[in-house]
């Protein structure tokens, strides 16, 4: 369990990086023809627009978590399934670019100034929490981003096949909860140690 001075330290980089998930999302779909999001009020960095309680709870307790889906009509798209999985892409793929920024930030300060053991935490933990949710989002598994990446790259499959197995995504990630709670490792295989090894390369420790 979390401490208090723990939890102050992770809620509020959780909920700026799913912020940011979610921004990309939204401005990635919009960029390649959806305008579904921003008449949404979705394009935007702005917390209140994008959190889901239960996403930032569940964040809270395992380092990666889930804000409100950005609404996407892969009808706009002009090819629905590869612009659908690059919109898709767009928020995990943000959460690794705030880690890189978080220990480029972190040597460039260390460097010039020297480093706190609150700055240090700071920085460490926002790379980590960020890489958790670059790793869990690219889980193959609907409604998570890399279930569309994987949908695009199956021969002849459509925006309708695959909207017919995100109706039973959910029901996959808890049977991966479920199994963790009951000691197969799935989370640290998949999701914390690939965090740490990209860590030891961003931090060089």
């Amino acid at each position: 369990m979390w401490s208090i001075e723990s939890l102050i330290l992770i809620i509020p980089i959780v909920i700026f990086s799913l912020s940011v998930h979610e921004f990309f999302h939204a401005w990635s779909a919009w960029k390649l023809g959806d305008p579904t999001a921003k008449r949404l009020g979705r394009l935007t960095l702005n917390p209140l627009a994008h959190l889901d309680p239960f996403g930032i709870l569940f964040a809270a307790v395992f380092g990666f978590g889930w804000a409100k889906p950005v609404p996407i009509n892969p009808y706009y798209f002009k090819n629905p399934m590869i612009h659908f999985a690059i919109s898709a892409s767009a928020g995990p793929l943000s959460n690794f670019g705030l880690a890189v920024l978080s220990a480029i930030i972190y040597k460039l300060i260390y460097s010039i100034f020297g480093m706190t053991e609150t700055l240090h935490n700071f920085f460490i933990t926002a790379s980590f929490i960020n890489l958790a949710l670059f790793f869990f989002n690219f889980i193959p598994i609907p409604p998570l981003d890399g279930s569309r990446v994987f949908f695009a790259l199956i021969p002849g499959m459509t925006v309708e096949k695959s909207a017919r197995y995100e109706l039973f995504g959910f029901i996959g990630i808890l049977v991966i909860v479920l199994l963790d709670r009951l000691g197969l490792p799935i989370f640290e295989i998949v999701v914390t140690k690939p965090a740490r090894f990209v860590m030891s390369i961003l931090y060089g420790f």
